[in-house]
């Protein structure tokens, strides 16, 4: 079964998008483009997408397609985190969680 590069596109996508903390709306209106199109973009929906889209995303994000087309077998330890963190409840314990992170990325810059 092969890659579908669009979905992967996506994924990437909003992964860089959240390491900017970065909503859809704001990377839509800085790639001044629709904010449903970044949406169905990450929602693998949208898997067609044009160069000039992913130009002006790319260009928003503050990244290159180096990056873009980085894709790792860590999309699923992403997701399992995620899964994870959407069961904590508590403010303070997400917030050490949110510094402990911060700290994971300073680190690796």
């Amino acid at each position: 079964m092969g890659v579908d590069i669009g979905n992967k596109i996506g994924e990437r996508i909003l992964e860089l998008r959240l390491s900017k903390k970065m909503t859809q709306e704001q990377l839509a209106e800085k790639a001044q483009i629709d904010p449903s199109v970044i949406s169905r973009i990450e929602r693998g929906t949208r898997t067609n997408l044009r160069l000039n889209t992913l130009d002006k995303i790319v260009n928003a994000l503050g990244t290159d397609y180096e990056t873009i087309f980085s894709f790792s077998e860590n999309t699923s330890v992403n997701k399992r985190i995620t899964s994870k963190l959407a069961l904590i409840n508590d403010s303070e314990t997400l917030q050490t969680i949110e510094k402990l992170i911060d700290l994971l990325i300073n680190a690796k810059s």
